[in-house]
């Protein structure tokens, strides 16, 4: 069975967009002709590929595994035009990683910029997210490394240590807890906690401390990223966890202080998720080794 490599791209632009006249737009293509080739390739699987109904576009089971292969050539079509392109110049390529804010914020940042000082002719589409979002990327084929942390991945992923963090309990300087040295998490539920995004790994390890009280805990705000986290800290909304790394940032001000968070799961593993290693392109290999020799660095 032969497929036309622009079907599969308009395929997987209306998958990704619930709309044909979307990803028309998107492909500079009217919507006529992508609705023909969608229906060109549901003729030739002699399988629909979609549901229609008033919200849009839904996926047949079909479709999600059309997806996932189409997606996988993509990448390769696309691995496959810039290796080529420059190959004179040395490995180079396009690398996709979705990773989670907290360590987008603390630790892939300098990793990256000592990976591009060496590799300059490889780029990095760098996407933020949940922990489950970043390990459903790689799954799916739209990342080719994840970065996570507190999720338990899909079968056939393969799973690497990559660094850990420790939280901290951040409060305003005349918070009546900031006179203790240490701050065990039950000593939060008699206070106003700025809530972590819903989803996100911080999320999930507060919601499993949170079950083990006697009471519920007060969360008048949530909110996404650290950085906001401590601006709501700042103007005494309430006390945020927070990594140490981030807290940092603000203590010099005097306005605000933090103190160890006193519980195990305070100190944070986080893990890299990627496809089979061995099919891995080459600039993913390179980066893939990089992220996880950080101690040998």
């Amino acid at each position: 069975m032969r497929f036309d490599l622009l079907s599969l791209e308009l395929f997987v632009a209306v998958c990704e967009e619930q709309s044909m006249a979307r990803a028309g737009d998107r492909e500079h293509i009217a919507a006529s002709a992508v609705s023909k080739r969608i229906a060109d390739l549901e003729v030739r699987l002699n399988t629909p590929l979609f549901y229609r109904n008033s919200k849009g576009l839904e996926l047949t089971p079909a479709a999600h595994s059309l997806l996932h292969h189409s997606r996988v050539l993509m990448r390769d079509m696309k691995q496959m035009e810039i290796e080529l392109a420059h190959h004179a110049s040395g490995v180079s390529g396009h690398v996709r990683i979705s990773a989670s804010v907290s360590t987008i914020i603390q630790h892939l940042p300098s990793d990256l910029r000592e990976f591009l000082a060496t590799h300059a002719a490889i780029r990095i589409d760098l996407q933020e997210g949940t922990s489950q979002q970043a390990v459903e990327a790689v799954a799916e084929n739209s990342a080719d490394i994840g970065v996570f942390g507190g999720v338990v991945p899909r079968a056939g992923l393969r799973i690497i240590p990559y660094t850990s963090d420790r939280l901290v309990v951040l409060m305003h300087a005349g918070h009546p807890l900031a006179r203790h040295a240490e701050i065990r998490f039950e000593a939060l539920a008699s206070h106003d906690l700025i809530g972590p995004s819903k989803g996100s790994y911080l999320d999930s390890l507060v919601l499993r401390a949170a079950s083990e009280l006697s009471r519920p805990l007060k969360m008048p705000v949530r909110v996404n990223g650290f950085e906001t986290v401590c601006s709501m800290v700042e103007a005494q909304l309430g006390v945020g966890l927070v990594p140490e790394v981030c807290a940092a940032r603000y203590l010099a001000s005097g306005n605000v202080v933090a103190r160890p968070l006193d519980e195990p799961w305070a100190l944070r593993q986080w893990n890299i998720c990627v496809q089979d290693s061995r099919t891995l392109p080459a600039p993913v290999r390179l980066l893939l080794k990089h992220l996880t020799n950080r101690d040998s660095r």
